[in-house]
């Protein structure tokens, strides 16, 4: 009984975590249309400020989150804030990322004692459960913000192209960026978008192409923000530098294809060896074997 009522504990919290990921941008959009209201309401600015009440998921989730990171001492906020927005994940921040951890980590404990019993092998599922949930949502993050980049980057030579030309027209660096997020419908435009955003918001020029490749991290994107920060310290013409890199990036890209075409036949050899010429073996030389030991077995 105390394990059910423990278990139905945290799926209510889990319950709640979700609606609280579903229904969090209504609420913010609810939030902002009321902080526009007051600054409209110029009347109402000698107010006394209402006392803002905290409800019992804000409570909760900070709490989960500690416990989550006292588990998994390795992992940092900060850090997991980067992870997640390479890994495009908008809805979650890493406080609610962290308390889905601790609920599957409990979860999971509970899971295992229950299938495996209170006996030593019930120990042992629940602890493999518990590493399983603690560790797998981590790898899981690392591999779709690898696989994110991949994908984004191979956009990068047409980008890089668009924002050339729109140099080559009198246009400036950021003027540039913004034609191009405008017009253009490339994956890779969200984060241009989002770079635009913080340099409009007062950041420098230089974090905010760091930012870009942190939030985007494959190799590409990391010349191409090393291109433009050494370009902006030293104050040197970006077309050239930019049509340059652009087609470095190409080529890079055919030679990269070649050398993946080069190990594709020394891949395709143990599937052809260990599933194809056996039933091959089978097909030619069976016939061949049975029409032998007709002729030439006993009478």
């Amino acid at each position: 009984m105390l394990l059910l009522a423990i278990g139905s504990l945290l799926c209510a919290v889990a319950l709640v975590l979700a609606f609280d990921a579903v229904l969090k941008p209504a609420t913010e959009r609810r939030a902002s249309l009321r902080r526009v209201v007051s600054y409209v309401d110029a009347t109402q600015a000698t107010r006394e400020p209402e006392e803002k009440h905290v409800s019992l998921l804000e409570q909760v989730v900070p709490l989960l989150s500690r416990v989550a990171l006292k588990l998994t001492p390795s992992v940092h906020a900060q850090q997991l804030e980067v992870r997640l927005a390479a890994a495009g994940v908008r809805r979650l921040n890493a406080q609610q990322f962290l308390a889905l951890k601790t609920v599957a980590a409990f979860s999971s404990v509970l899971l295992g004692l229950t299938v495996g019993g209170l006996g030593a092998g019930g120990l042992l599922l629940a602890l493999l459960l518990l590493v399983a949930s603690l560790v797998l949502p981590d790898f899981l993050l690392v591999r779709i913000a690898r696989d994110r980049a991949q994908r984004l980057a191979a956009h990068l030579p047409q980008v890089i192209d668009q924002i050339a030309i729109s140099l080559e027209a009198g246009l400036g660096f950021d003027a540039a960026v913004s034609h191009f997020v405008r017009r253009d419908t490339s994956p890779l435009a969200g984060e241009l978008r989002t770079m635009l955003a913080e340099i409009r918001m007062g950041e420098s020029r230089t974090n905010a192409l760091k930012g870009l490749a942190e939030r985007v991290p494959a190799d590409e994107v990391r010349n191409f923000v090393q291109t433009l920060v050494q370009s902006e310290g030293v104050g040197i013409s970006r077309v050239s530098i930019l049509r340059n890199q652009a087609t470095d990036l190409r080529h890079r890209r055919q030679l990269a294809a070649e050398e993946r075409a080069q190990k594709a036949p020394v891949k395709m050899l143990f599937p052809i060896v260990i599933f194809i010429l056996p039933v091959l073996f089978v097909v030619i030389l069976g016939p061949a074997f049975q029409y032998a030991s007709t002729v030439f077995g006993p009478g």
